[in-house]
């Protein structure tokens, strides 16, 4: 009986995997990976936290004294003019930085560029045109970065301030806005379909996924200060106002539906007809709404980060929802009740539907 035959061993003696790497060209072709295969000499062992938490604390130190010296050259810095100019060049010198493979400090250097470009655009934006154009110009401002930078976190950056300065644009026209209906759809579509739309899109979905997902939350956050801030609908608008902040919370009975799709009709049924309820109240809540689908959506996707903020979110919601009601103690500890009771209904049926789909 011949003995087995060992694997070949590359140079720096680690097993060579043929077809590994073949389906790692064909995918870094398609812009879906980027790098070397894993394990590979050209990786190197990667650097701990703590040294590219210190590069990027030095990254972000280079960014501010490069913004202290034009503030020192420049006669007004404080010049529309002067600060478009400069934020424009900034932003050209990030993208510039962010080209090839850069190191953890430059990355850095460059993101802190970008976002100070962005802001000094946004000023100047904010002195030289109405407040609806200032907010439409940031609008344009961050889709170009979302759509032009080559870095994750600047694309993320881009789109997340899109969504935010479209709502602060359209609120400064005293209109119902429509942005949060669309960053709650276009988060729920991009984590529920994050496998096809990474094939299609490439790199492009998750800084798409995650500046919606921040985008939701901080529209969920600031849904409860809008009229302290004088951005709230004035009331001529508040019928069409609701009936988009209805359609804003609708994907968390589409999530619930699409997720409980492996399991009977009733536990589907039982799930949609729990999230319909939630929608109903998120209506007047949205951060609750926003917080919760999020939340289902990074349970279901395995994203701690995104159920855990959306938690606190939700929480977040919660407590605005439990103090701006003019209610009697009585009535808000029911109220709390009742809540209670649901999430812990709500955190049984997905234990029981998770056990169910892992089978035996």
């Amino acid at each position: 009986m011949s003995a087995p035959t060992r694997p070949p061993v590359r140079p720096d003696g680690a097993p060579s995997r043929p077809g590994f790497e073949s389906i790692w060209r064909q995918l870094h072709a398609g812009g879906l990976v980027d790098g070397a295969p894993p394990g590979s000499p050209a990786d190197g062992p990667p650097a701990p936290w703590h040294v590219r938490a210190m590069l990027a604390v030095c990254g972000w130190l280079g960014g501010l004294l490069l913004l202290v010296f034009l503030g020192l050259v420049v006669p007004d810095p404080f010049d529309e003019r002067s600060l478009a100019v400069a934020g424009v060049l900034l932003v050209l010198a990030a993208g510039v930085l962010f080209r090839g493979k850069a190191s953890e400090l430059r990355a850095q250097f460059a993101l802190s560029l970008c976002l100070a470009g962005y802001g000094a655009i946004a000023v100047a934006a904010g002195l030289w045109l109405s407040a609806a154009q200032a907010w439409a110009a940031a609008a344009l401002a961050g889709a170009a970065l979302a759509v032009a930078m080559p870095d994750r976190t600047a694309r993320t950056f881009g789109v997340a301030a899109a969504f935010l300065a479209a709502e602060g644009g359209i609120r400064a026209l005293d209109w119902p806005s429509p942005v949060a209906a669309v960053a709650a759809w276009t988060c729920t579509i991009c984590w529920l379909a994050e496998t096809r739309l990474a094939y299609r899109l490439g790199e492009r979905q998750a800084p798409l996924a995650w500046g919606a997902t921040l985008a939701l939350w901080a529209l969920g956050l600031a849904s409860g200060l809008w009229s302290a801030v004088g951005m709230e609908t004035p009331a001529g608008w508040r019928a069409v106002s609701w009936g988009l902040a209805l359609l804003a919370a609708l994907p968390l009975a589409f999530a619930a539906w699409r997720l409980s799709a492996l399991a009977g009709q009733p536990a589907r049924g039982w799930a949609t007809g729990a999230a319909l309820a939630v929608v109903l109240a998120g209506a007047w809540a949205q951060g609750v709404a926003f917080g919760l689908l999020t939340a289902v959506l990074g349970y279901s996707r395995g994203r701690g980060p995104l159920w855990k903020g959306g938690l606190m979110v939700a929480l977040w919601g919660v407590g605005w929802f439990y103090y701006a009601q003019h209610w009697t103690l009585p009535r808000k500890a029911a109220m709390l009740l009742a809540l209670g009771v649901v999430l812990l209904l709500a955190w049984r049926g997905v234990s029981r539907l998770g056990a169910r789909e892992a089978g035996p």
